[in-house]
């Protein structure tokens, strides 16, 4: 319960005087160090340029995705008399979208979705928004599908 002081003193030296004849780091300590330090720098801006291209990547499928869901809507809005039938192209879109081109194709369809000649108040719109991605060899798309019907 209680301790003789003198022997933890000399506890004390003898645990310091061992590790004063072991002082600093050796050179292989140091290189060792220094690779694991260097390892996980590398590793760690490795990862940056793969977030920004994955990132990127996001936006103009986001951006994709909004010029669809747009030309779909503005197509939606008009009265079912007036949307034309036919295939249409805008390439490019205007600034800032001038990267995308768009592609529509309004068709009359029977209730199993099937093309036909004549219009039974059924038309399929099918939107499909194109681009060419930075690091991809085939260009990139998102398409919509709706329908618009005769009330």
């Amino acid at each position: 319960m209680f301790r003789n002081n003198k022997q933890d003193k000399k506890t004390r030296q003898g645990f310091l005087c061992c590790h004063l004849d072991n002082q600093g780091f050796t050179f292989v300590e140091a290189l060792v160090a220094m690779f694991v330090l260097v390892s996980g720098l590398l590793i760690f801006l490795q990862v940056f340029p793969l977030s920004y291209s994955v990132e990127k990547a996001n936006e103009m499928k986001t951006q994709a995705v909004f010029l669809a869901q747009e030309k779909a809507e503005e197509l939606l809005a008009t009265a079912y008399q007036d949307i034309p039938v036919g295939d249409f192209s805008e390439a490019p879109l205007p600034l800032p979208f001038n990267l995308f081109s768009r592609q529509t194709e309004i068709d009359y369809v029977n209730s199993n979705l099937e093309n036909v000649g004549v219009d039974i108040g059924l038309k399929k719109i099918r939107v499909v928004v194109s681009w060419q991605a930075a690091i991809a060899i085939s260009p990139k798309q998102v398409e919509i599908i709706t329908l618009a019907t005769n009330r």
